[in-house]
């Protein structure tokens, strides 16, 4: 990827990150996040690149999945789901990802896997049967 569109998304998802730390409400910490796909999807217009493609993917499943469950409220009032927990370990992820594009050139491939998995966990923990393995210890957030 170009040094210069590199640099864009750390600014922009630094930012994301920094208002989603300031707000409290969970509707705001989801939009600021929002920025991590549409930044990726804007991106991808200029260059293409495969990680970035996934980032998209995973993030805009992330954003619609918690989404989802907070607006369904059979979902978000019968799953034992701690959103205070969620919407702190989102903004500690999506920190994460500012800080991959930040250090690109000193982190590898598998460093972007990881943080996608744990967006992929993230986004299990809000849906029925990854709600229930959580519960039973199965994986952590």
């Amino acid at each position: 990827m170009h040094k210069e569109l590199q640099q864009h998304l750390a600014n922009e998802y630094r930012y994301a990150v920094t208002k989603m730390q300031e707000v409290s409400q969970p509707a705001r910490k989801l939009f600021y996040f929002s920025v991590i796909f549409s930044e990726a999807q804007r991106t991808l217009n200029w260059q293409w690149d495969r990680n970035l493609a996934l980032i998209y993917a995973v993030t805009h499943f992330t954003h619609t999945q918690i989404n989802s469950a907070m607006q369904t409220s059979a979902i978000s009032q019968s799953l034992p789901i701690d959103w205070t927990l969620i919407f702190d370990k989102l903004t500690l992820v999506t920190s994460d990802m500012a800080s991959f594009f930040e250090n690109a050139n000193n982190i590898t491939n598998d460093e972007l896997v990881q943080i996608l998995g744990r967006f992929a966990e993230l986004t299990y923990a809000v849906m029925g049967n990854g709600s229930y393995l959580y519960e039973k210890g199965e994986f952590s957030l």
